[in-house]
C-alpha cells in the first residue's frame, strides 16, 4: 500500500512535471526563433547598408541609381553655385586621356528652389551636346547622402569639384577635392582601386 502510494505520488508528481517541461520546451523555442529572427533583422539592415544606393537623373531625364561603376568608374560632384568651373576641368581632363575611365559629372542641386530646378535644366540641356547628356546628372534628393559619400566639408567649399573614383564593388578607391592638377589627375589614374582603402588627395 505504502508502494502504491509513492507510485501514484510519483505519477502525480510527473503530471504536474510535464506540463511544466512542455511549457518551458515552448518558451525555450520561442526565444530561440525570437532571436533568429532578430539575427536576420539585423543582417539584412546591415547587407542593406552595404549595398546603399543614391539616386539621381540623367540630363536627358534617366534615373539611375549610383554609384554604378560600369557606367561611370569616375563621378565628379559639384554641391555650388560655382563648382561647374572646377568640375568642367576635371571632365575634359578625363575625357581627353586615353584609356581613361568612365566618367560623369554630378551637380547637387537639392538646394534649389524645386520651380527653379526645370529651368536649370532646360538651360543645361541647351548647353550641352544630345550624345553627352546621359553623361550628366542631377540630384534634387539624398543631398545629405551625396555629401556624406564624397566627405563634403564646408571649410573645403561648396564650389570645388569633389573627384569620387570606385572600384569594382562600388566603393571608393580615391578621393580628391579641388580644381585639376597634373599630379592629381595623375594620382586618379594610378589609383589602386582593387579594393584597398581610398586614397586622399585634398591639394
Amino acid at each position: 500500500m505504502h508502494f502504491l502510494s509513492a507510485s501514484c505520488s510519483g505519477f502525480e508528481h510527473s503530471l504536474v512535471m510535464r506540463p511544466r517541461r512542455v511549457a518551458l520546451v515552448r518558451a525555450t523555442a520561442q526565444l530561440a526563433a525570437v532571436i533568429a529572427l532578430l539575427w536576420a533583422g539585423s543582417s539584412i539592415a546591415q547587407d542593406d547598408a552595404a549595398t546603399a544606393t543614391l539616386r539621381a537623373t540623367t540630363l536627358s531625364g534617366e534615373d539611375l541609381t549610383l554609384p554604378d561603376p560600369a557606367r561611370a568608374a569616375v563621378l565628379v560632384v559639384g554641391f555650388g553655385r560655382d563648382a561647374g568651373q572646377q568640375v568642367r576641368p576635371w571632365r575634359l581632363r578625363i575625357d581627353e586621356t586615353e584609356s581613361g575611365p568612365s566618367v560623369a559629372s554630378v551637380m547637387v542641386i537639392d538646394g534649389v528652389p524645386r520651380l527653379l530646378r526645370g529651368t536649370l535644366a532646360r538651360v543645361m540641356r541647351g548647353e550641352v551636346a544630345e550624345e553627352r547628356q546621359h553623361t550628366i546628372y542631377l540630384v534634387t534628393e539624398d543631398g545629405d547622402a551625396w555629401r556624406a559619400l564624397a566627405q563634403f566639408d564646408e571649410t573645403d567649399g561648396a564650389d570645388k569639384a569633389y573627384v569620387l573614383r570606385f572600384d569594382g564593388e562600388g566603393q571608393v578607391c580615391f578621393r580628391h577635392v579641388g580644381p585639376v592638377s597634373d599630379s592629381a589627375a595623375s594620382g586618379l589614374l594610378a589609383a589602386d582601386c582593387t579594393g584597398s582603402a581610398a586614397q586622399v588627395d585634398n591639394n
